[in-house]
């Protein structure tokens, strides 16, 4: 049987994420993979585009940033509220932002060999954490977020972010 998996994602910065490190995971347990962007569509066509995943049957998940929220369940009642026909289970909440797993996975030896300061959490940090500590070596995000994802493990980030722990533990198909 011919199997699908849709990862629904906000942004550019997800995506990279999620194409170079998590992707690869499922890999072996899938005849095709779509990473979508969704946060710069329209509500109507997103709630479409889960539609139609829901009726041929795939499997997804959609990710979306705990940001301002107060907790996981605002979040995810904000993302049923908008796209309605997403099952609850699928959401992933990443807290606080997805820069925070990109730092997670950077151990005290691989921090300093990229020239930035080494967190033993990531669950507090915002984008603007992030992007302080690219402005002192790097010229842009993406080259900074390139450099992150060559030394990112998964093992560290597994110890230093709560919600890239709660995803792993429950989407990742470990053999």
């Amino acid at each position: 049987m011919y199997k699908q998996l849709y990862i629904l994602v906000e942004g550019n910065d997800d995506e990279r994420f999620f194409r170079e490190i998590i992707m690869p995971l499922f890999e072996n347990d899938y005849d095709n993979i779509v990473i979508w962007q969704y946060a710069q569509q329209k509500y109507k066509k997103i709630k479409k585009f889960i539609k139609s995943i829901n009726s041929m049957e795939a499997d997804y998940f959609l990710v979306g940033d705990l940001d301002e929220n107060s907790c996981v369940t605002e979040k995810k009642e904000k993302i049923l509220e908008a796209f309605g026909n997403v099952s609850l289970k699928k959401i992933i909440v990443v807290i606080k932002e997805i820069e925070s797993w990109y730092l997670a996975g950077l151990d005290q030896k691989t921090s300093s060999n990229i020239g930035i300061h080494n967190f033993e959490d990531t669950n507090d940090l915002f984008k603007e954490d992030f992007n302080e500590l690219l402005e002192t070596k790097y010229d842009s995000r993406i080259d900074f977020m390139q450099e992150i994802i060559k030394v990112f493990s998964i093992k560290v980030a597994l110890e230093k972010n709560n919600s890239f722990r709660y995803f792993f533990n429950k989407f990742i198909n470990i053999n």
